[in-house]
């Protein structure tokens, strides 16, 4: 394939070939530097002592990422909106739900890995609702069966520019994330 042709993708397309193509190194690094450019990427010096603050920063002011932990303080108050509106908005609509137990987080960096995952399941989500309380806040949602599903969570994170919704429940080493995007 050509540059052009990856100049022609999209973000989300050009990671989609990358994955599916690996040995495509051009492809690769159009990738990269087109992550860089529209703020995907951020560049970090390890020699630097606030690097790891650096990071914090970066991502909690990304427009593509917001994470807000489940208690109903001021602090938090623009983040639940954001997320309360992108989840009202899944009313009557397709999602892919997927369901990792058992992670694994490395404490220094705060990068999680999964070690199960289940397979993911198509569902149609109505009435979809969030209840915030002192200190988590209740995910609800109408399953396909009509029966009312609901997640206590400690931490969601959303990433607006994949679509995705991370739910961190009460139980440890559990994430379900809720995903728009077309696979």
């Amino acid at each position: 394939m050509t540059v052009a042709k990856y100049e022609a993708m999209n973000l989300n397309e050009l990671r989609r070939y990358v994955l599916t193509h690996r040995e495509d190194v051009a492809a690769f690094h159009v990738y990269i530097d087109r992550s860089k450019s529209e703020g995907q990427m951020i560049s970090i010096d390890l020699n630097d002592e606030n690097w790891e603050d650096k990071v914090k920063e970066a991502i909690k002011y990304s427009s593509n990422a917001i994470r807000w932990y489940c208690n109903n303080t001021p602090k938090y108050t623009k983040e639940a909106q954001i997320i309360s509106e992108w989840w009202n908005h899944l009313d009557n609509k397709f999602v892919t739900k997927h369901h990792l137990t058992g992670i694994e987080i490395d404490r220094a960096t705060g990068i999680w890995e999964p070690i199960q995952i289940n397979p993911p399941v198509q569902i149609r989500i109505s009435e979809p609702s969030l209840e915030i309380g002192q200190f988590t806040t209740l995910l609800k949602y109408r399953g396909q069966d009509n029966s009312i599903k609901q997640i206590e969570a400690v931490a969601i994170d959303l990433d607006i520019a994949k679509q995705n919704l991370f739910v961190w429940p009460t139980q440890a080493a559990e994430v379900f994330i809720f995903s728009t995007e077309a696979t």
